[in-house]
């Protein structure tokens, strides 16, 4: 884990929430000159910590409105075809999510897509066409209330509270 002080979570705070603060509007925010400022974001970049600036584009309305959870089961355990599922699913563009998980199912996919009939093509010739699947199980998303949501950024580690007794120092000189 990195190290954030204060002034580091609320950079990324604002940065979170918008991406296009100008320096100056982050600087005065913060409480520090450009310079410093812009060292702390090419910190955090190098770090790994700010991976990148992205648009956040409404799916609907470059004809993906529908949007689906896909739930995959491997058949084979292999790490050779835990590899392979990775590497062919990461590669098509519908998916926009993958995440291997515990529990009862080993993936699960978010997927868009333009139609019923995108999703029959996904299904069945896509997701289809890798053997390691044993089953796959697929939930349409209704309604996303709560889509985005910004990182919750750690507090900083509290330290332990003194139990009241201190220890005392010895008197005395002898050894």
């Amino acid at each position: 884990m990195i190290r954030l002080d204060d002034t580091d979570r609320q950079i990324l705070e604002i940065l979170q929430h918008d991406a296009r603060t100008s320096l100056a509007a982050l600087a005065e925010a913060v409480g520090l000159t450009a310079t410093p400022l812009r060292a702390r974001i090419e910190r955090l970049e190098s770090d790994g910590v700010i991976r990148g600036y992205h648009a956040d584009v409404d799916p609907t309305l470059v004809g993906r409105p529908v949007r689906a959870f896909v739930h995959v089961t491997m058949k084979d355990q292999g790490l050779d075809h835990h590899k392979r599922f990775v590497r062919e699913v990461a590669e098509l563009p519908s998916v926009v999510s993958l995440h291997h998980i515990a529990g009862e199912e080993d993936f699960v996919l978010e997927v868009l897509f333009e139609d019923m009939g995108s999703v029959r093509t996904f299904l069945l010739e896509k997701l289809g066409s890798i053997s390691s699947i044993g089953r796959v199980k697929t939930s349409f998303v209704l309604e996303s209330p709560k889509r985005r949501a910004a990182v919750p950024l750690a507090e900083p580690p509290v330290p332990p509270k003194s139990s009241g007794r201190t220890k005392r120092k010895k008197r005395g000189g002898g050894s």
